[in-house]
């Protein structure tokens, strides 16, 4: 019998303190650096099974599922089938890199209650380019929140994701500790322009029991799509009149980007360097990394039924998870906590978050 393995891993905090209100702060300065302080009993993980022909598995019990936590063995001591109401803060690249796909972004507002919220869940709408602007605070109201889609617009050429990125886990950390807390992503794959490290609010997320979705928007296509007298001038790093140097014949030249097909094992280190350093690993992709480190899934999108086929995935899943939780033995040990789970079935491949981490001591 071959068994699946996943690492996976989040943490339900007790006793979360976290300022309530943004705080105030001069035009252009950096956002006062956040902190958590928590006194956690309780780490739960929601936990996706796919059988191989990616269906979701049914009919597991608590007994299917072992966990061990940085290597130490743990007691399930809950087990959940069902959904709880939904938290949803939806992150759309608004970049004027993208600004022909936008229309399809727009679209998708109808989607969102249908395939994910239903009649118990609220969303929030935050845009990001140049500026972060909170486009729909949360509201339970299909209209409002569709509303603040499609009245979406064109912003500048930075993709601030990172800023983002903690500007939705700020407002999700406000909403009640019943509430399952997700975040959606709608963006190319980049961040360029942030002040925050990309860790910071991967920690919290960690921490706080956010999954983060990630459906990426290709530039390439964004540009085939752009009419040619409004495509961006290439520049070159040379001086006018200066040009580069002809390599000698016969000697290989890297390519301008270098790009790997990553596997999970160095997906998940990345992970963890993202988490312990704050700073991302140099890859192209950062969206995947996100998606990874907080057990969510990651989608790529090149057409209008593409994007709408990847936000009805992510509703099923979010309702077809087993949510596991466990008192951990050795929480009080600083660093990384990969957490391993093993489900007795076989052919079956189970996906989640990939660990947490602990800071030392203050």
């Amino acid at each position: 019998m071959r068994c699946a393995l996943a690492l996976i891993g989040t943490i339900t905090l007790l006793g979360l303190q976290v300022r309530a209100q943004e705080p105030s702060r001069p035009p252009g300065a950096r956002e006062a650096e956040f902190r958590v302080r928590v006194r956690v009993e309780l780490v739960t993980t929601p936990v996706t099974v796919l059988d191989r022909n990616g269906e979701f598995v049914y009919g597991l019990s608590r007994n299917d599922f072992h966990i061990w936590d940085k290597g130490v063995p743990q007691r399930i001591s809950q087990f959940a089938i069902e959904s709880p109401p939904i938290s949803l803060v939806l992150l759309l690249n608004t970049s004027n890199r993208i600004k022909p796909l936008l229309d399809r972004v727009r679209a998708t507002a109808i989607l969102f209650h249908s395939y994910i919220l239903g009649e118990t869940g609220e969303a929030a709408v935050i845009t990001f380019d140049d500026e972060i602007h909170l486009r729909q605070p949360f509201t339970e109201e299909a209209e409002k929140f569709e509303k603040g889609v499609r009245s979406i617009k064109v912003g500048g050429d930075r993709t601030r994701l990172a800023d983002a990125l903690d500007r939705a886990v700020r407002l999700l950390l406000q909403r009640p500790p019943e509430r399952r807390k997700v975040i959606v992503i709608i963006s190319e794959p980049r961040d360029v322009g942030s002040e925050t490290p990309l860790g910071e609010p991967v920690r919290v997320a960690q921490l706080a029991d956010i999954t983060i979705y990630a459906v990426a928007l290709s530039y390439m296509e964004a540009l085939w799509k752009t009419k040619p007298q409004d495509r961006p001038v290439p520049t070159s790093p040379f001086p006018p009149g200066v040009f580069p140097t002809p390599p000698q014949p016969g000697t290989p030249q890297p390519p301008p980007t270098e790009q790997q097909n990553i596997g999970r094992a160095d997906l998940l280190s990345a992970i963890m360097v993202l988490v312990q350093t704050l700073r991302a690993p140099m890859r192209e992709d950062v969206l995947e990394i996100l998606a990874a480190g907080t057990g969510g899934a990651y989608h790529k999108s090149y057409s209008d039924e593409g994007l709408q086929a990847a936000i009805n995935r992510i509703g099923q899943e979010l309702h077809n998870q087993y949510v596991l939780a466990y008192r951990p033995s050795n929480l009080s040990e600083p660093g990384y906590h990969d957490i391993r789970v093993l489900v007795r079935r076989p052919d079956v491949w189970l996906r989640a978050r990939p660990g947490y981490y602990i800071g030392p001591p203050e």
